[in-house]
């Protein structure tokens, strides 16, 4: 539970907006100069679209894979990388 709701915080949006005041501007700095971000959602999203265009068996429709694909060739983005974009921290 407790990995879930970090994650949840990490990556913002409903899911992490129960704790948003649980780590401070000052806290959340130090732990990005530790361990930088690294356009973190961008660069998964990218390695799992990847995956998903080498093969259709790979992007079924309604499963992660195929919705970022079709969200990609779309939207230019998915909602995922919109949402974590419109996170606390931005990316």
């Amino acid at each position: 539970m407790l990995v879930r709701e970090g994650v949840a915080l990490d990556f913002g949006g409903p899911l992490g907006a129960d704790h948003v005041d649980a780590v401070t501007d000052e806290q959340a700095d130090a732990v990005h100069a530790a361990y930088p971000r690294l356009d973190m959602i961008r660069s998964l999203t990218d390695a799992i679209v990847a995956q998903a265009a080498k093969n259709p068996k790979n992007a079924p429709r309604y499963a992660s894979p195929g919705e970022f694909l079709r969200e990609r060739e779309t939207f230019g983005r998915t909602r995922l990388e919109h949402a974590c974009r419109s996170s606390r921290w931005g990316n």
